[in-house]
């Protein structure tokens, strides 16, 4: 996943390319002048590139668009995490609960916390029917 310092405007240009499982010089010959060729456009481009402003803008809210998703793609993660620990706080409450309880208090304490679960499934039923 790309990290939002990883969207600032930088000049960079990526080459992938596969290379030969031959470990010998001449099996790497074929793929050198495409790799010398990949330099000289990279220079190139830096020293004499010039886009048009229509470009230059697309670019631009392209890269702020994509910066959006990935902060709310963060936020959303971040917003998981708060949920899960305060789920693991709300069970740890419950059983400390449960602990200091006698086997009857115990009992009649699930016993309503089902009675509530039930009843919150059929609200969610008559919701949607």
């Amino acid at each position: 996943m790309i990290s939002i310092d990883e969207t600032t405007p930088k000049k960079k240009i990526c080459l992938s390319m596969k290379l030969p499982s031959k470990s010998s010089a001449a099996a790497y010959e074929s793929s050198l002048p495409l790799f010398n060729c990949f330099l000289r456009f990279s220079d190139t481009l830096v020293s004499e590139g010039r886009f048009r402003a229509e470009v230059m803008r697309r670019v631009k809210s392209t890269r702020e668009e994509e910066i959006r998703k990935l902060k709310r793609i963060d936020e959303e993660e971040k917003q998981e995490e708060r949920n899960t620990q305060r789920d693991k706080q709300k069970k740890a409450e419950r059983d400390k609960k449960l602990r200091n309880m006698t086997s009857e208090e115990q009992k009649k304490f699930l016993d309503r916390e089902r009675e509530k679960e039930t009843r919150k499934q059929e609200k969610k039923m008559s919701r949607k029917g």
